[in-house]
């Protein structure tokens, strides 16, 4: 079977009238290109049953001649403008029938509200419906259920809620599965590695143009940014050329180069049994929190301390006044007191404090909005001290810092593998 033809369609009047940005469509295309299939083309539609129906008739119309995979998101809540089930019904003359168990979850949601069955809106029940022989995707985060549609032979259509955090969820523990039994990927090879704390200009400026000539014939690239790191991405046919880029990359790049941060971190940390806490002043507990994002992170994660104030810093993590006094709250004497003092609290095998200034005021010449202090200790009873200016608003440098932070430690668990 060949590749299929990849259409990812987004709709919303809200997107196609400005008022909502689609980060939907670009996040799929880069999880489809991470597993080996390329998107041919994006499509914006408004909440319009005939402009969408006109759509999926020519994808289906498509479909005829070549594998067509087409990925939807948005129509199917529980308002009068979502029109996505009423519209696949009518492309394949199918009637609908209620999921049992997005109806349970539904009637739950109802009664946790005091209220009953009966009281459910028909516009609101039908999140619970999709067309007759499909394929049910469960929605684990909310309730609209999403469902694969055939076009034709090998060709699919996939509808999915337009919320990004229930399409995720979604799109990763059901319709990926569904896919790669689905589909062959393309005949390619692929390494993915992380760069951190550099910009996408610059790493392709100082590496790719550098190397396009010498490395990168039949090889495919791509960088997505992140906060604090990019995730630099290549596949080729040829696994030997995918060795010499990553060669090349570990040797120009030693300090700043990673492969999956959250997941090692989080494979190391129950492998080896040992134990985290965080103090955290400037993140308000962003760091704990992707901690313990994976399930069975409860056996390393001892806990945290938020201290936002110099008193909670003094009465919590045993943070001398004169410290605080003397440096001020961000500052590498301060960090590294937070960090010996959750220890003392905590007696986890690592200790990550982070204290800065996210903004938007708050900021001096000699300390500016984005400068962050992070301390680290480690088993040994060493700790280490980093400092850091980073860019962007109050969010991306929250994130920014939590992230570094995980770096950090990915770094001091791979260096006691050597």
């Amino acid at each position: 079977m060949e590749t299929p033809y990849i259409v990812i369609i987004a709709t919303g009047s809200e997107i196609t009238a400005g008022r909502s940005v689609d980060t939907n469509s670009g996040w799929i295309a880069n999880q489809l290109f991470e597993l080996g299939w390329k998107v041919k083309k994006f499509i914006a539609l408004p909440d319009d049953p005939e402009l969408i129906l006109s759509e999926l008739q020519n994808l289906k119309d498509l479909a005829k001649t070549k594998p067509v995979l087409a990925i939807m998101t948005g129509g199917l809540g529980p308002t009068e403008d979502d029109y996505t089930l009423e519209t696949v019904l009518k492309l394949n003359g199918k009637k609908s029938y209620s999921v049992e168990k997005a109806k349970i979850r539904l009637t739950r949601v109802y009664e946790s509200r005091g209220k009953q069955y009966s009281d459910i809106l028909p516009t609101v029940l039908r999140q619970t419906h999709v067309p007759e022989d499909c394929k049910i995707l469960d929605n684990n985060v909310g309730i609209a259920v999403g469902f694969v549609e055939p076009l034709g032979v090998d060709s699919y259509l996939v509808c999915m809620p337009g919320v990004p955090s229930e399409m995720k969820d979604m799109f990763t523990r059901r319709l990926t599965p569904e896919l790669k039994r689905l589909y062959p990927r393309e005949n390619l090879v692929q390494k993915t590695k992380w760069l951190w704390n550099i910009g996408e200009s610059l790493y392709q400026k100082d590496f790719v143009e550098k190397n396009r000539e010498s490395l990168f014939s039949d090889v495919e690239w791509g960088v997505t940014a992140n906060r604090g790191y990019i995730k630099c991405i290549f596949q080729s046919n040829y696994s030997e050329k995918l060795e010499r880029i990553v060669n090349e990359l570990e040797k120009q790049y030693p300090k700043i180069i990673s492969d999956d941060v959250f997941a090692y971190v989080h494979e190391e940390l129950i492998s080896k049994k040992l134990t985290i806490a965080v103090g955290e002043s400037c993140t308000g507990g962003l760091l704990g929190k992707k901690l313990t994002d994976s399930p069975g992170s409860s056996t390393y994660f001892v806990g945290g301390f938020l201290t936002y104030s110099n008193e909670m810093k003094e009465s919590l993590l045993g943070v001398s006044h004169n410290i605080l006094s003397q440096f001020g709250a961000v500052s590498l004497e301060t960090a590294s007191s937070m960090a010996n003092g959750i220890f003392e609290k905590t007696k986890a095998d690592y200790c990550i404090s982070i204290t800065g200034i996210a903004g938007p005021d708050g900021g001096t010449e000699s300390k500016p909005v984005g400068t962050v202090w992070i301390g680290l200790k480690t088993p040994d009873g060493q700790v280490q001290t980093h400092s850091y200016i980073f860019p962007g608003n109050r969010e991306g440098i929250r994130e920014n810092a939590s992230n570094t932070a995980l770096f950090l430690l990915y770094q001091s668990l791979k260096q006691r593998n050597i």
